[in-house]
């Protein structure tokens, strides 16, 4: 697996000390008044929205009672935090939204990604992913192909350590996009993709008709600490939406559903790769 990215690794903090708390027996009004903080000041660390400076992360393991390899871990945490992330320099192009997903997509060991309209954003060539960005809206169209393809570059490379599933619908396939030889790049591209052994791509031929959550492409997150819940990022018509918060129980159980559809899907309806992108 990658680094894990500065943004997972301090929602991961936010969580953890969250749970020390909790576990310490403290409301967060109680930790405002023994640290002589605000009571925003507690709840903003304990979301993730703010880094927490190292002093106050020792002040908070000595009145939580923190100690040995736990203590070391939120420090080394805390550090890792403050670094910048590899995508900085795209900073200004990315909104709030894409900047989590970056995170979670860098941090996460298994990345589960089903798409119905377009090829997998890293499985794109560059003249498909050119073609699609110049139909778009936004004006960074350069500096956002280029962030993709060094998406792809780290991810694909066999040393990353993260497995990579993609879920196609045939549609994504059947969709000129440009053009005729830009497509059947892509199509070559796929296929060579799929040979390596991180990597799986199945599809989903128009056969298989109706099949669980065949409206929305969505892509899951899953982590290597048994700590971290399992995020569903669902691309929706009116804007993209990440799921992640596990205080309630429909959010938690519309994650399990997706991730469950998902293997369903893999296991009862898609075809390997080079079958269907042969025949197209």
């Amino acid at each position: 697996m990658p680094d894990a990215d500065p943004i997972y690794l301090r929602r991961r903090l936010s969580a953890q000390l969250q749970a020390a708390r909790k576990n310490a027996g403290y409301s967060q009004p109680e930790v405002a008044n023994e640290m002589v903080w605000s009571l925003s000041k507690v709840m903003r660390l304990e979301s993730g929205r703010t880094k927490i400076s190292i002093t106050d992360l020792r002040a908070l393991i000595g009145f939580y009672g923190i100690h040995d390899d736990t203590a070391a871990e939120l420090l080394a945490h805390a550090q890792e935090a403050r670094r910048q992330p590899w995508w900085q320099e795209y900073r200004g192009v990315l909104s709030e939204g894409f900047k989590s997903y970056l995170g979670y997509e860098a941090s996460a060991s298994i990345v589960r990604n089903f798409e119905i309209l377009f090829i997998p954003g890293l499985l794109q060539t560059e003249e498909y992913a050119r073609a699609i960005l110049t139909q778009s809206l936004v004006p960074e169209k350069e500096e956002l192909l280029e962030l993709r393809m060094r998406r792809q570059e780290r991810l694909l490379q066999t040393s990353s350590g993260t497995e990579l599933h993609f879920l196609i619908d045939e549609a994504a396939l059947r969709r000129v996009v440009g053009n005729a030889t830009v497509m059947r790049a892509q199509l070559e591209h796929l296929q060579e993709i799929a040979q390596l052994p991180h990597v799986r791509i199945g599809m989903i031929p128009y056969e298989a008709g109706l099949y669980p959550l065949l409206r929305s492409a969505y892509v899951i997150f899953e982590f290597p600490s048994s700590e971290q819940d399992r995020i569903v990022y669902l691309e929706n018509p009116d804007g993209s939406v990440i799921l992640h918060d596990k205080a309630t129980v429909d959010v938690q159980r519309t994650v399990e559903d997706y991730l469950e559809a998902f293997w369903e899907v893999e296991n009862e309806y898609a075809r390997p790769v080079n079958e269907v992108a042969g025949s197209t």
